[in-house]
């Protein structure tokens, strides 16, 4: 198995592919609001460098980032230092009570593991990119 984006990747994706996260993250804060879902946990798997794990504590939800690179969560914390963050895979991770899942950019994508995900939720594509929440876990 594969460990996820070392520190080298990590940064490049951060810096050169961050601003996915922060031009997405409006939308998707809507989107909770719309669902009622207000000031409550929102796990984030596939949480990268903390973008979103930002925009989320500073919303007011509680949040729990999860991903398979040291690199990532390392990044995240110092980020989001309001967030929670483990490192793990989100295909093994055990989810916790929560109103939101989400993923944004290519987690969903990424075969680190060779299990599949069937996922569930609404998808919101822009460019080949891909935004996912998943409500009411």
């Amino acid at each position: 198995m594969l460990t996820g984006y070392q520190e080298d990747l990590a940064y490049i994706h951060d810096v050169g592919f961050g601003a996915f996260s922060t031009e997405s993250a409006p939308g998707l804060l809507e989107i909770l609001h719309q669902k009622g879902i207000n000031n409550s946990l929102v796990v984030d798997l596939g949480c990268g460098s903390g973008i979103w794990a930002k925009a989320l504590t500073q919303a007011g939800y509680e949040v729990l980032g999860i991903d398979i690179s040291d690199a990532f969560i390392d990044l995240a914390r110092k980020k989001a230092p309001k967030a929670n963050f483990q490192k793990a895979s989100f295909l093994r991770v055990t989810l916790p009570k929560c109103d939101a899942v989400t993923s944004i950019g290519e987690c969903l994508n990424y075969q680190f593991e060779v299990k599949m995900m069937r996922g569930y939720g609404d998808f919101r594509f822009s460019k080949a990119q891909v935004g996912f929440i998943a409500t009411k876990i």
